[in-house]
């Protein structure tokens, strides 16, 4: 299934620009575990992958991170484990 097509069926409409950046900027690792998890219905996890892909891109200037944005949540600046 073509990536398009997948966050079409996951996310609401806002979100999917900003997650379709994340993938295809992401690591290939972050990628297939995405799809892994999507795979097996699983899709809570996908968005926290996303949100983890999105705090890595960020660390690593390759993204910005906005109040706005859907993905990179806060939570996150408050256990960096992940």
């Amino acid at each position: 299934m073509k990536l398009d097509k997948i966050l079409e069926d996951l996310l609401c409409e806002g979100a999917r620009p900003e997650a379709s950046i994340i993938l295809n900027k992401c690591s290939k690792a972050r990628l297939v575990e995405f799809l892994h998890y999507y795979e097996e219905d699983k899709c809570n996890i996908c968005c926290m992958v996303l949100d983890v892909a999105k705090k890595e891109l960020v660390e690593s200037g390759d993204m910005v991170h906005s109040e706005d944005d859907y993905f990179g949540s806060p939570w996150l600046e408050v256990n960096s484990k992940f």
